[in-house]
């Protein structure tokens, strides 16, 4: 339906989140009628938004409660709104400016941008909705927001307390794409009482001047004098944006005052860098004298912008890594600077800068940042310094950077803490793809190299494997489809005496009877029509090392009694030839189907079975072991981006996406799903859960029900709400498509807390 879980749809009412304005749906049943264009006026409401699925039209309808309908043309602010929105799907979550001429064209605008943010996936909220949303829940975020993309609008009136709490976690404390808009009118100038953290101007849609922009600026100096410098900074930002030619310089003078309270130096400078006024003269000459420090701030601005070209312009994460810390060392006088992650619950140093490597006992600091994700900052005294500062990437930490100074060194705290801060977050994409590419899968060493996993079932495997490989003995490998058998097999060939050897494979389920008796005992030249020349077996191309016979339960029956002569008496005749040749081949099974019930149905032969049936291994699924899914997940990917030549890394998202998945097809289709991404993915960068196929993340959001009662609960609520709509509201027609009567669909209404639907939807349609 028309993005209905984008509304607010409770207690027999519904409402725009984004507006807080009441809303009604109507559907329509005849496609063939004219289809009415957005914000169309009849009985006294318009047209807001709309959608058309199959043979229906969804149509919301709201009554402003100014009783107007302005007209406008907003072409140039939907097109600003659409690149916004494609940078906060990109990742970088920003925010936007919008300036209108009334509040009625303003109204118009917001039902127009609210309609685009649904059409591209993300959710509208209003700020005071958001942070009645929140407040509600406790500040954790309800199911229905809990993975969703926002757009927040924060109008022209005073924010709410809880709305200025929401807003600040929304961007401190969250990764999920999102956008705010902020909007000014003329006759309502804006008031704010949040900001929490400085908001940068990114776009304007701002007028030429507006009546009120002076206001804006004494309002800024009143507040500044109270000693509300947060409020007083973002009303001059405004006046930023709503003003031209002297107001403006006065603007940009009054947002430095505030800024130079708040010892933001290098953004006061920027602020009056085109404003030529004597204010401005005295406000440099202020800033000069507040940045004589010990590390003075142009030393600083050039540590940052070095900082920020290395880990922007270098391509090899590690070797960012490696020159950032050198940079670091040198700007703070450091005895060694590492970036350090995590491995095995201890300390594991990544880069560093220094003349030694420091030990995991010397990295406490650091292994207490990682643990709490707290910085350390660094504190002048007479003795060795320390100071750590945690990386975050998304809403986890994965690694920190540590300091160490000598003895008697002197140390700015306050020069410190900013740049580690900016390394920190200038450093977390290349730490996060070095991280990623170092950790290696447990168990992918020595003779077994490719069987992935640290669970007890993989455990049990190896353990299985290497008995096998000291004996000399057959071996049956049992596993689903996609599970690796072939890779067992393999170690074990490769951990016994015949490694040295040849090992052939042989698919018994993609050949036919004679073709599989002609492979696997050779024949001679005229045995049959097609045998041009003679040609060796495999028993016999195998001489010495190991036969691998996959599916082995799919052979024939005839081939069946060969093969068990052949284990038998350890020769093999080839067709066409009636002398025999010694064999000494190692035979290795493998089916998806047990053979013990393929004795029992008759297919298989028994005395065959207990032959190829002397030392057993069964794989475990993947879906049984899905704990070997990173490890899985991180050396396929390092396999196909050797062969393919990309950098690229999954995100945390993607991993636990895959984590949700059962994999029916096990192994193989976790290979072929990553192959896929990767092709389907930019070839550097990380990669979000939104590239992961279809099936995966629908299966996902499947698997977050937590039991079958609340499945098939939540299965007959969609159904009868179909119902009910494709009936128009009316019972009798739905009871009659769903098969029940009316008495029974009314307490099955009532049972699945539907009672207020067959009220809504005649509502709907009056």
């Amino acid at each position: 339906m028309l993005m209905l879980d984008r509304y607010l749809v409770a207690g027999g009412r519904a409402l725009d989140l984004a507006t807080g304005a009441a809303i009604r749906w109507h559907v329509r049943r005849r496609p063939a009628q004219p289809a009415l264009p957005l914000f169309t006026v009849r009985a006294q409401s318009w047209l807001i938004d709309f959608d058309v699925r199959g043979q229906s039209r969804f149509e919301i309808w709201e009554r402003p409660a100014a009783g107007e309908f302005p007209a406008g043309n907003s072409a140039d602010t939907l097109e600003t709104f659409r690149a916004a929105l494609a940078d906060a799907r990109d990742g970088r979550p920003r925010a936007l400016d919008l300036a209108e001429p009334s509040t009625a064209a303003w109204a118009r605008t917001h039902r127009l941008l609210a309609r685009e943010a649904r059409l591209a996936g993300f959710v509208p909220l209003a700020a005071d909705a958001l942070g009645a949303v929140l407040a509600q829940a406790r500040w954790r975020w309800p199911s229905w927001l809990k993975d969703r993309s926002l757009v927040v609008f924060a109008t022209d009136t005073h924010l709410s307390n809880d709305a200025t709490l929401a807003l600040f976690r929304l961007a401190t404390k969250d990764a999920r794409p999102h956008l705010m808009v902020r909007t000014a009118t003329a006759d309502r100038p804006w008031r704010p009482r949040l900001i929490a953290a400085p908001l940068h101007v990114h776009e304007q849609s701002a007028l030429e001047s507006f009546p009120t922009a002076s206001s804006l600026i004494a309002r800024s100096h009143q507040l500044h004098l109270a000693g509300q410098v947060t409020d007083a900074e973002a009303t001059a930002r405004w006046g930023v944006l709503l003003t031209t030619g002297t107001e403006q310089a006065a603007a940009r003078c009054a947002l430095a005052r505030c800024l130079i309270a708040q010892r933001r130096l290098l953004e006061a400078r920027a602020a009056l860098l085109s404003v030529e006024t004597p204010e401005a003269d005295d406000l440099r000459a202020q800033i000069t004298r507040d940045a004589h420090e010990p590390r003075t701030e142009p030393a600083l601005v050039d540590a940052f912008l070095e900082v920020l070209r290395i880990c922007q312009e270098v391509e090899d994460a590690s070797l960012a890594l490696s020159r950032t810390a050198m940079l670091v060392r040198d700007i703070l006088s450091a005895t060694c600077v590492a970036f350090v992650s995590r491995h095995r619950d201890q300390p594991h140093v990544i880069s560093h800068a220094g003349a030694v490597i420091p030990a995991p006992s010397q990295l406490e600091v650091a292994l207490r940042v990682l643990d709490t994700g707290v910085a350390v900052p660094a504190v002048d005294a007479r003795q060795s310094v320390e100071a750590a500062w945690p990386i975050r990437y998304g809403s986890s930490i994965v690694g920190a950077v540590w300091c160490r100074w000598a003895i008697g060194v002197p140390v700015v705290p306050h020069d410190i803490a900013r740049l580690l801060g900016l390394t920190a977050t200038a450093a977390a994409p290349a730490m996060h793809e070095t991280v990623e590419r170092l950790q290696t899968p447990q168990g992918a060493d020595g003779l077994m190299p490719d069987l992935i996993g640290e669970s007890a079932g993989m455990q049990a495997v190896r353990q299985a494997v290497a008995r096998a490989a000291s004996s000399p003995f057959p071996v049956l490998i049992e596993g689903e489809s996609g599970s690796g058998k072939e890779l067992v097999a393999r170690a074990v060939h490769g951990g016994s005496v015949r490694r040295n050897r040849r090992f052939c494979a042989l698919n018994c389920a993609a050949l036919a009877d004679d073709l599989v008796e002609a492979e696997l005992f050779g024949h001679t030249r005229g045995a049959f029509t097609g045998a041009v020349a003679e040609r060796l077996g495999l028993f016999e191309e195998a001489q010495g090392g190991t036969l691998f016979l996959d599916e082995v339960a799919d052979l024939g029956a005839r081939v069946q009694a060969k093969l068990l002569r052949t284990l038998q008496e350890g020769e093999v005749r080839r067709l066409g030839e009636s002398a025999t040749r010694r064999i000494d081949a190692r035979i290795v099974a493998a089916t998806n189907r047990p053979l013990a019930g393929e004795v029992t149905l008759g297919r298989f032969r028994a005395d065959l079975r207990y032959r190829l049936d002397v030392l057993r291994i069964v794989i475990p699924p993947l879906r049984d072991r899905l704990e070997d899914l990173p490890a899985l997940v991180r050396h396929s990917w390092a396999l196909l981006a050797q062969r393919t030549g990309s950098r690229a890394v999954l995100s945390p998202a993607a991993f636990s996406l895959l984590g949700s998945y059962d994999w029916p097809g096990n192994v193989r289709e976790l290979q072929n799903v990553l192959a896929s991404v990767m092709v389907a993915a930019p070839a550097r960068g990380v990669i979000g859960a939104h590239v992961l196929p279809a099936h995966i993340t629908r299966a996902a959001a499947i698997g977050t029900r937590s039991t079958l009662a609340e499945a098939r609960r939540s299965f007959e609520a969609r159904y009868v709400r179909a119902a009910m709509a494709r009936a128009g509201g009316r019972t009798p027609a739905a009871a009659r498509e769903l098969g029940v009567s009316r008495q029974g669909l009314t307490k099955l209404l009532i049972r699945l807390d539907l009672e207020g639907a067959e009220k809504d939807s005649r509502g709907a349609l009056e």
